[in-house]
């Protein structure tokens, strides 16, 4: 009987694991070409004077694919937030005809005021176009405006409510979800204990240093397989 049990328990864990979007993984194949589309955290990854040529994190997820034949592209400008990726999904995205694109957004909407609900309806809105347009989609959280995590913090708690909005559409859409909210929550808790709010993964509190590029790879390449 106990072996029994022990069984069923270990079927409803596999089966909430399968249910879990943070650990949903896509197989990438040659000729498949990846987007990663947001805002200037995405744009610095490109090209920024505080970070090395070629260490933010789009290049460094291009040349760990590079063996396998996928082309990896960004479409992101600084500021931008979903009404805006929506203004430019079809002529800068869909156009491109990619495979997977990695929404990153979130953080500005956040400063902006956009409420949850608009939030969920303008990203459900997004994921539909670039759906249709025959793109899957891979969904981030937001990550940060200051480092370091106070729960009673009013930015905190917006940028909480916004990831929460894309941790329920990844599971409802059935999406592969990046939950980079909570990666840097968990590195500022091993990292950061003084709440200190900037210097860790970013160099003013909002953007990312190497360090933190490297450390966005790391949880973007654990979609791919």
């Amino acid at each position: 009987m106990p072996m029994i049990s022990l069984c069923i328990a270990t079927l409803f864990s596999l089966a909430a694991l399968g249910d879990d979007p943070s650990v949903k993984q896509v197989e990438l194949k040659k000729g498949d070409r990846i987007i990663f589309f947001g805002d200037s955290l995405t744009a610095l990854a490109v090209k920024d004077k505080n970070v090395p040529d070629g260490k933010g994190y789009v290049p460094l997820v291009r040349d760990a694919l590079k063996d396998k034949g996928v082309e990896v592209d960004a479409v992101a400008t600084g500021g931008h937030k979903v009404t805006d990726l929506l203004q430019r999904v079809d002529a800068d995205v869909i156009s491109k005809k990619p495979t997977y694109v990695v929404i990153q957004i979130g953080v500005n909407d956040a400063s902006k005021g956009v409420t949850p609900d608009e939030f969920r309806a303008q990203l459900l809105e997004l994921i539909g176009k670039l759906q249709d347009g025959g793109a899957r989609v891979i969904q981030c959280t937001c990550t940060c405006r200051i480092e370091g995590y106070a729960p009673d913090n009013a930015m905190d708690q917006k940028l909480d409510a916004l990831a929460d909005v894309a941790r329920g559409i990844a599971k409802e859409k059935d999406l592969p979800l990046v939950d980079l909210r909570l990666a840097f929550r968990e590195y500022w808790k091993a990292n950061n204990p003084e709440n200190k709010p900037k210097g860790f993964l970013t160099y003013d509190g909002n953007h990312w240093t190497e360090a933190g590029h490297r450390y966005v790879m790391d949880q973007m390449m654990k979609k791919f397989k």
